[in-house]
């Protein structure tokens, strides 16, 4: 069995209402998938992080011609190969992005080649289930606060009753509205208020805050009883981290923006997060996902991978949280967006609180080929 062709496959809906985070207005959904067939005619799915500009380039002049010819069953070695190959020819990074995205096709191939889920491979299913968190509660373009705290709490008033009993919310208004910390913190009062005590409810900044600021906010989420506090402090300040997760009571996560083993062993080492968010789109696919994974659960910190992408990467994060000691949870986007919804033939949807584990070969899910035709933007 050999790898035949790669492709990068450029997907993007425009929003009608774009909508924002604490670092940056969202106008559109865009995804770079990746298709990768072998020689007897399988095909495996993946999906890089971020822009498909730059990510397509690399995947299809680059990453293509290294593939050929290779046994897509070799997928650690592969990932490897091309984290070194990659390193060698760009010496300052790794595009992540595009390790992820050719990762996640190749275990889909591999699985499918050989009959079974991505889980069975990665060592076995501790789960058919997970529980999940409603992820959302963005902004969009509001004349006060007033109108903000009434849209984001009616959503979360939504998630809960479709079933979820578990929410994350966005914090860090300052960048757009110049509102100041109280008013984040005012904002999760309102939530909390509004789908009560019994409901686990997470709060996540996007590194929006220095260290001061993080603490003070940490400080009355830890009052609100939030389970965990995403990204207070930017990325690289890894220190940061470390000393805030001593110093609170709230619990700290993070992981969307580190990569590979050695930025998560720095992490752990410094026992920077609660809890761990490597995500299979950008932190180096499956293969580097599940091994943060393990290492977390070797430094007890439980890993809570990190989901927002299209049909690819939820199907991707399911198949590995399947695997993941502890009790991890699944981030169940909510937020409009029918790449996600639409893309695979059976979309994958919460039942109630939990959302069912796909159990077809690799990552268990078919590409709608009308829907990709939709929303593909390079033909």
């Amino acid at each position: 069995m050999e790898v035949a062709s790669v492709e990068a496959i450029p997907l993007r809906r425009d929003l009608g209402e774009r909508f924002a985070n604490a670092q940056k207005w969202i106008d559109s959904r865009e995804y770079c998938l990746v298709r990768i067939e072998a020689d007897d005619g399988r095909v495996g799915w993946g999906e890089c992080w971020g822009p498909t500009a730059g990510n397509r380039e690399l995947v299809e002049e680059y990453v293509a011609p290294f593939l050929r010819g290779r046994d897509p069953r070799d997928v650690e070695r592969i990932h490897d190969d091309l984290v070194y190959e990659l390193r060698s020819s760009y010496h300052s990074y790794v595009p992540a992005s595009v390790v992820s995205g050719v990762d996640i096709a190749l275990w889909d191939l591999y699985g499918k080649a050989v009959g079974v889920p991505v889980s069975t491979l990665l060592g076995g299913r501790r789960r058919d289930r997970v529980r999940a968190y409603a992820t959302g509660h963005f902004w969009g373009e509001v004349e006060d606060f007033e109108e903000l705290r009434t849209d984001v709490v009616e959503e979360a008033e939504g998630h809960v009753a479709a079933g979820f009993d578990a929410l994350k919310n966005k914090i860090g208004l300052a960048r757009h509205f110049g509102w100041d910390a109280e008013k984040d913190v005012e904002l999760v009062r309102a939530i909390r208020e509004a789908v009560g005590d019994d409901v686990r409810l997470m709060t996540d900044a996007n590194h929006a805050y220095d260290l001061a600021d993080a603490r003070r906010v940490a400080e009355e989420l830890a009052a609100l009883d939030v389970y965990f506090f995403e990204e207070p402090v930017p990325p690289r300040n890894v220190e940061h981290y470390a000393a805030l997760n001593d110093a609170v009571e709230v619990p700290l996560a993070g992981g969307e923006c580190w990569a590979f083993q050695h930025e998560f062993d720095r992490v752990l080492d410094a026992g920077a997060v609660g809890y761990v968010q490597p995500d299979v789109t950008s932190a180096g696919g499956i293969t580097s996902t599940r091994r943060v994974a393990t290492m977390a659960d070797a430094a007890n910190v439980q890993c809570l991978p990190h989901v927002f992408g299209s049909a690819v990467a939820l199907a991707a994060s399911l198949q590995v949280l399947a695997t993941i000691p502890g009790g991890p949870m699944l981030e169940f986007d909510r937020t409009p967006n029918p790449i996600r919804e639409s893309l695979a033939v059976d979309p994958v949807t919460n039942d109630g609180n939990e959302v069912p584990i796909p159990d077809a070969p690799g990552l268990g899910v078919e590409i709608d080929r009308d829907v990709l035709a939709e929303f593909r933007v390079d033909v």
